[in-house]
């Protein structure tokens, strides 16, 4: 299994857990296909019900969170170098690693982050949901990225979030990150949230 399919299931079990106080872990599994099924129907016009993104739900408990949420998963994205000798030879291996500041001071044309972001949204605005961006950077931890404007709605019913937080701007989009696990802790209760905003 590869690492984006071993993280969909972790993300999976963490979901369900929150979402049913640590009673059960079998509410959201991931989607078929990783969400390429429902890319692919959609290009015929059909329709794939919650199969857009990397998690849908298993369990009818969590089907309000995946009517409001386009979750994508995005695990590594680290590139290797290989440094070779006169002769051709494989001398050492240097492990580069992506970083939300590439947005400021790479040469890419499109930085890693924002692809991803831009797939995460391309499949919300599909399905008509939330983009929701889960991910985690070779040996850290996960973080979670969700449109600021959402990140408002939010904070009318939650609070603020009380951890540490990063926020990307430019001329037309505005995207907060913070670490998954205290965006899960700041959401307590979220069910509640669907309810009063549905």
């Amino acid at each position: 299994m590869s690492k984006g399919g071993s993280m969909e299931r972790e993300i999976g079990v963490l979901l369900s857990k929150w979402w049913t106080d640590g009673k059960r872990e079998d509410i959201f599994y991931r989607s078929n296909s990783s969400g390429a099924r429902f890319t692919q129907r959609r290009k015929s016009g059909k329709d794939t019900a919650y199969q857009g993104g990397d998690i849908t739900f298993t369990d009818p408990i969590g089907e309000p969170l995946i009517k409001v949420w386009n979750i994508e998963i995005k695990s590594g994205y680290g590139g290797r170098e290989k440094i070779k000798d006169s002769t051709g030879k494989v001398i050492k291996k240097i492990q580069h690693r992506w970083d939300l500041l590439d947005i400021l001071d790479s040469s890419q044309k499109q930085t890693a982050f924002e692809t991803m972001w831009e797939q995460c949204c391309r499949d919300a605005n599909l399905s008509d949901r939330v983009p929701v961006l889960i991910f985690r950077r070779n040996q850290r931890k996960v973080c979670v990225a969700i449109l600021s404007s959402y990140k408002r709605k939010l904070v009318e019913f939650f609070g603020p979030p009380t951890c540490k937080t990063i926020e990307y701007k430019n001329n037309y989009l505005r995207i907060l990150v913070m670490p998954f696990e205290n965006f899960l802790d700041w959401l307590h209760n979220f069910d509640k949230y669907l309810v009063t905003f549905d």
